[in-house]
């Protein structure tokens, strides 16, 4: 019967030594990895797993026996379902084991269990194998929201330009020069956050721009939680045409739904 490992938090410690390893709800199968010679390859996970957030790991060591049926693969490649046996076999024949996974579709019961101990942070991989030295990649998949740095390492990445300021925005605004799109660009701004300043100093897009221009200012407003927001989208430069009318109706719907989710400016 092979010894094999399954890596949690060791908060939950205790709870596995009296109730043994229990079938996750999201997956409905364990994670482990079968004992083998070489150390780093049987808990190469630990680093890859501290990074979802666990600050330290402890290993559960359990025997199966070598007729389980589990399913195993590399983390990327579809998993085959196979016997245990075959598992470790395929493991110790690959010329590169970094990202291999097996899974058993049962939970471990506490008689299964050998022992519980705390293991060290620095061992295994990072993002995918082989990866140090490499540039990280920022997507979603590969670097999860939440997970640990994620957000400094894709601030890092894919650096966000820094938007002006609501002063900044005004000054812009009265320029005698400024196009529609720098318009556009500025308005844009303007919805990064939510407001109770007053809009007022809008108004005068209203009066001398184009339609497409008083759509854009009728769908900023809602970000000014401001009385003066209100009347200026019930004014009759609002319903001048069907479009800024249509505009200026989705405005106030979002008036008091848009917003709660950014931080308030005062």
């Amino acid at each position: 019967m092979p010894v094999v490992v399954h890596i949690t938090d060791e908060k939950n410690a205790a709870s596995v030594l009296r109730a043994g390893i229990r079938l996750p709800k999201e997956t409905g199968a364990i994670y482990f990895m079968p004992m083998l010679q070489s150390h780093f390859i049987s808990h190469q996970w630990i680093r890859e797993l501290r990074r979802r957030g666990s600050r330290v790991l402890a290993g559960v060591y359990f025997r199966l026996p070598s007729t389980e049926t589990v399913w195993a693969a590399k983390y990327h490649e579809p998993h085959r379902e196979m016997p245990l046996a075959d598992a470790v076999k395929e493991l110790r024949a690959l010329s590169d084991p970094l990202g291999y996974e097996v899974f058993v579709a049962r939970k471990i019961g506490p008689s299964e269990i050998e022992k519980v101990r705390s293991l060290p942070h620095g061992v295994g991989w990072r993002y995918k194998p082989h990866a140090h030295g490499k540039p990280l990649c920022g997507c979603p998949v590969c670097l999860p929201r939440g997970s640990a740095r994620s957000k400094a390492i894709r601030e890092r990445l894919e650096p966000q330009p820094k938007l002006p300021s609501l002063p900044e925005v005004k000054a812009r605004l009265a320029e005698a020069a400024l196009d529609e799109d720098d318009v556009t660009e500025l308005l844009w701004a303007l919805r990064r956050k939510h407001r109770r300043t007053d809009p007022a100093f809008l108004a005068g897009l209203l009066a001398t721009g184009s339609v497409s221009m008083q759509e854009d200012v009728a769908l900023t407003l809602p970000f000014f939680r401001h009385p003066e927001s209100v009347r200026m989208l019930r004014s009759p430069a609002m319903s001048g045409t069907s479009e800024v009318a249509a505009a200026a109706a989705e405005g106030l719907s979002l008036i008091d739904r848009v917003g709660e989710e950014r931080d308030v400016e005062t």
